[in-house]
C-alpha cells in the first residue's frame, strides 16, 4: 500500500529514482529491487499497455470443492512506465565470436599437450643453448615462436623440461605448429586483402587503383570511425552501405568491431527498422537496445545502446552509420550531430576516393587518346614537291583529340601521280578507326595498276566486308600526269574541289553527285578529266569549309587562293586557314592542294 500511494503521487514528475533511499532493515523499501520511473506522453501510445495478473490461492476442503485460480487483469495507464534496473554489467554480456586463429591454438594445445610461447621471441645468442623447438617462416620481420609444454612450471614442478610428458611428440607437434602458423599468416593476410576491398567495393565495385591507395581508403574510414565513436561517447561503430538494388546492407568499414565482421554476408534491408527510420529522419537516437526493443530496432551488433544516422550523397541515400555504446545512456543532441557530421565525413571520402578512382581512369584514356592522336598525325605527309613541278601539300584542323579525316600522295609504278583525301561520316571516335581503315585500303590497292573509279570501288568493298556496322567514308581521289597535267578524278560522298589559278577559278566536283563509300554493296563514284597548267591549283576541303555558318563559301575560297597563288612564298592552306580564323572551330576543317608551277627560265639560255 505505501509502494502504491507513492506511484500515485509522483505519475506526473518527470523521473524518481528510488536508489537513493534509506534501504535500513526497517525500511518499506528494504526489499524492493531498484525502481526508476519516466513520465511520458499523456496520449496513450498502442502496444504499451503492460498486462499485470494476481492469483488467488487454491483452497480445498470436504465442504467446499476446489476452486480454480482467477485472474484479474487490469491496464496501467500509458503516461507510466515501469523499469526495473538489472544488476548485470552490460559491458561484460556483449560477446564477440572469437578469433579463428586463437580458437585453433587453443585446440591445437588441448589435442598435443603443446602450446606456442608468443610473448618471448627466441634471440640469435640463445638459439643454439635453446632446447625448446622453434617454429615460423623465414620472413626476418616475423621472429621465431617457441614451443612449449602446456604446463606451467609451477602447476606441475618442473615439467616443462620433460619433451615426453605432452601426449604428442616435440617432432611431431613442432611440424604441425610450423604448418598451423603458415596458414594462420595467409588468413590474417586474406583478412588484410578483404579489408581493403571492402573499402574499395565502398566507393564501387570496381577497384579505387592501386593497393597502396585502397589500403589508405580504409585506414581513413577506421580513423574517422574511431573519431566519431569517441565524440559521442560510444564504443564500436560501423558503415553500412546499400547495394546496386537497395535491398540490403553491407559492413565496409568499422572500429571496434571483430575483424571477421567485415567478411559477413549483407543484412536486409526489409525489418531493418533503425536502418528505415534513419533514412526518413536523418539520425536516430537509440537508448535501449535490449529486451523486446532489441528486435524492434534490430540493431547489427548487441549493444547496449546506440545512434543511427544516415549516408547521403548528392541528396540520395548511400547507406547508414551507425555508433553504439556498451553502457546504458541517454544521447543528447550534440551526440547525434556528431554523428551526422561523421555521416558527411564518410560521405565526402568515398566522394573523394571516387573521384580519384574517375580521375586515374580519365588519365589512362587520356593517354590512350593522345597515343592515337599522336599515331595519326604521323601518318600525314608533309608538304613536298612530288614531283619536278608538282607540290602537294594537306592539312587538317580537329576540335577533338582524334581526326576522322587524313590525306595521302604518291608516285605511282606508270610515273603519275596520286593524291587521295577522305573523311570519315561519324563524329565520334570510332570515325578515326574507320578512316584508318580506309587509310590500310588505299595503301594495299594503289600497289597495282587501276583507273580513279576503281581505286574508290575497292576500298569500298573493303569498307563493306570488314564490318557489320556502317563505315561511310567521303574521298577524293586524283591521279596526274607530271608532264601534261592531264589527270582524272574520282570522288564520293561530300568533300568538294576547285581548280584556281591567279586569274579565276572553275569547280571539279560539288560533293553532291555520289554517296559516300560503303553506303551500298555497288559503289558509283563520281569521275570526271581535267586538265591542270602551269601556275594552277586544284583545292580540295571537307563540308565544314564550306558551311554556311562555321565556313566560308565557294567564291570567298577562289578569292583567297587566287590571292595567295599571286603573292609568291604565300602558301595556299596557310592563307585558307587565316582565313577561318574568326569562325568557330565546331567541327572538323580538312583539305589538300595540288599545284602545278610554273617553269622558271634560266637567265642567259635561250
Amino acid at each position: 500500500m505505501p509502494l502504491r500511494l507513492v506511484i500515485n503521487i509522483v505519475g506526473s514528475l518527470e523521473a524518481i529514482d528510488f536508489r537513493g533511499m534509506d534501504r535500513r532493515r526497517n525500511s518499506p523499501f528494504a526489499s524492493l529491487p531498484a525502481i526508476r520511473f519516466h513520465s511520458r506522453s499523456l496520449v496513450p501510445r498502442p502496444n504499451e499497455a503492460r498486462q499485470l495478473s494476481s492469483e488467488k490461492p487454491v483452497t480445498c476442503n470436504a465442504a467446499e470443492p476446489c476452486r480454480e485460480k482467477t485472474a484479474v487483469t487490469r491496464t496501467i495507464p500509458a503516461y507510466l512506465r515501469l523499469h526495473q534496473e538489472s544488476t548485470r554489467n552490460p559491458a561484460q554480456e556483449i560477446a564477440f565470436a572469437v578469433d579463428p586463429v586463437s580458437q585453433f591454438w587453443k585446440a591445437y594445445t588441448d589435442a598435443t599437450g603443446w602450446r606456442i610461447d608468443r610473448n618471448h621471441a627466441v634471440s640469435p645468442a640463445d638459439a643454439k643453448n635453446d632446447a625448446a623447438p622453434r617454429i615460423g617462416s623465414n620472413d626476418s620481420k616475423s621472429p621465431p615462436l617457441r614451443l612449449l609444454p602446456a604446463f606451467t612450471g609451477e602447476i606441475c614442478g618442473g615439467v616443462e623440461t620433460q619433451a615426453d610428458s605432452p601426449s604428442v611428440t616435440r617432432d611431431l607437434a613442432e611440424q604441425l605448429a610450423a604448418a598451423a602458423t603458415e596458414l594462420a599468416k595467409r588468413f590474417e593476410q586474406t583478412q588484410a586483402a578483404y579489408r581493403t576491398q571492402e573499402a574499395e567495393l565502398a566507393v564501387t565495385a570496381t577497384p579505387t587503383g592501386t593497393p597502396d591507395q585502397s589500403s589508405r581508403l580504409a585506414q581513413r574510414l577506421e580513423k574517422l570511425l574511431q573519431r566519431a565513436a569517441a565524440a559521442a561517447g560510444c564504443d564500436a561503430a560501423g558503415v553500412y552501405l546499400l547495394d546496386s538494388e537497395t535491398t540490403s546492407l553491407k559492413l565496409r568499414a568499422s572500429f571496434g568491431l571483430p575483424a571477421s565482421r567485415i567478411t559477413a554476408a549483407a543484412r536486409p534491408l526489409r525489418g531493418s527498422r533503425g536502418d528505415l527510420e534513419s533514412l526518413v529522419r536523418e539520425v536516430v537516437m537509440i537508448d535501449d537496445l535490449e529486451g523486446t526493443l532489441a528486435t524492434t530496432w534490430n540493431s547489427p551488433e548487441p549493444f547496449v545502446s546506440g545512434i543511427v544516422a544516415k549516408i547521403e550523397e548528392d541528396d540520395l541515400p548511400i547507406g547508414t552509420i551507425w555508433l553504439w555504446s556498451k553502457q546504458p545512456r541517454e544521447f543528447t543532441e550534440q551526440d547525434g550531430a556528431a554523428v551526422q557530421l561523421a555521416a558527411f565525413s564518410v560521405a565526402s571520402e568515398l566522394s573523394r576516393a571516387s573521384l580519384f578512382r574517375e580521375r586515374a581512369k580519365w588519365n589512362l584514356t587520356s593517354t590512350s587518346i593522345q597515343s592515337a592522336s599522336q599515331w595519326q598525325l604521323r601518318q600525314l605527309p608533309p608538304a613536298m614537291e612530288l614531283a619536278p613541278g608538282i607540290v602537294v601539300d594537306g592539312w587538317t584542323e580537329s576540335p577533338r583529340p582524334w581526326a576522322r579525316s587524313w590525306h595521302a600522295w604518291d608516285v605511282l609504278p606508270d610515273g603519275s601521280v596520286a593524291l587521295a583525301f577522305a573523311e570519315a561520316s561519324l563524329k565520334q571516335m570510332d570515325a578515326a578507326m574507320i578512316s584508318a581503315t580506309a587509310r590500310a585500303a588505299f595503301a594495299a590497292h594503289s600497289n597495282y595498276r587501276h583507273s580513279a573509279t576503281e581505286m574508290l570501288r575497292r576500298i569500298s568493298d573493303s569498307l563493306w566486308q570488314t564490318n557489320t556496322g556502317d563505315q561511310l567514308v567521303s574521298m577524293l581521289y586524283i591521279r596526274l600526269d607530271p608532264e601534261t597535267g592531264e589527270g582524272e578524278l574520282a570522288s564520293a560522298g561530300s568533300i568538294q574541289a576547285i581548280i584556281a589559278s591567279s586569274r579565276g577559278y572553275r569547280p571539279l566536283c560539288a560533293g553532291r553527285e555520289s554517296g559516300p563509300l560503303a553506303s551500298q554493296i555497288d559503289c558509283r563514284p563520281y569521275h570526271t578529266a581535267f586538265q591542270l597548267h602551269a601556275g594552277e591549283a586544284i583545292i580540295g576541303v571537307n563540308a565544314c569549309v564550306l558551311d554556311e555558318i562555321l565556313g566560308i563559301s565557294q567564291t570567298e575560297l577562289a578569292t583567297v587562293v587566287r590571292e595567295a597563288i599571286s603573292r609568291r612564298n604565300s602558301p595556299v592552306l596557310s592563307s585558307l586557314r587565316r582565313a577561318l580564323a574568326l569562325k568557330p572551330l565546331e567541327e572538323e576543317r580538312a583539305g589538300v592542294m595540288l599545284m602545278r608551277k610554273v617553269a622558271q627560265v634560266v637567265k642567259g639560255s635561250r
